[in-house]
């Protein structure tokens, strides 16, 4: 994660602009083992990098303590992350934290690793990636509706009327 920032300068100068302009941060950054992990295919896209490390970002200050006790609290707590719309989903287990489902989960691993109440460090043991949502096209049939015709009651309820004032309708020919 360390090698990730120093080469995305453009990434830490915008993150030090943010805090000193009053906005608070928390980097859930993955350990050296995590770090190992990540393949070449997985780097080599354009602005992998950069997307990998907005979504270990979250846009609000967390320490282990406030994290730990909303995901006690809440069940499952979703943070919002710097990689919009995606957002890291953060649940109890085994007595820590744990991010994500599945393969691509990461527990708490190094708590509060620097805090200063602007920026919080949280190490965690895995590389975290959003969840990849499956499109599925429902193919529509087109909706065929059957209008009534109202000239049949309209002709009746005149009919009717007609009958009801007095007159005798058996004259029209639609009313006999």
């Amino acid at each position: 994660m360390a090698d990730i920032l120093v080469n995305l300068t453009s990434l830490a100068t915008e993150m030090g602009r943010l805090v000193s302009e009053g906005y608070v941060l928390t980097v859930l950054a993955p350990n050296d083992e995590a770090m190992v992990k990540l393949t070449t295919d997985q780097l080599s896209e354009p602005g992998a990098p950069e997307q990998i490390v907005y979504y270990h970002i979250i846009p609000e200050y967390q320490t282990e303590e406030s994290m730990y006790n909303s995901v006690r609290r809440f069940g499952k707590v979703k943070f919002d992350t710097l990689r919009f719309p995606h957002k890291v989903v953060a649940k109890e287990a085994d007595g820590s934290v744990k991010f994500g489902d599945g393969e691509r989960s990461a527990y708490l691993f190094d708590p509060d690793i620097y805090t200063d109440g602007r920026i919080s460090v949280q190490g965690i043991d895995g590389v975290l990636f959003p969840e990849v949502e499956e499109v599925v096209e429902s193919v529509k049939k087109p909706v065929k509706k059957v209008v009534q015709p109202r000239r049949g009651n309209l002709l009746e309820v005149a009919c009717r009327m007609l009958g009801a004032i007095g007159k005798d309708a058996s004259y029209f020919t639609k009313c006999r």
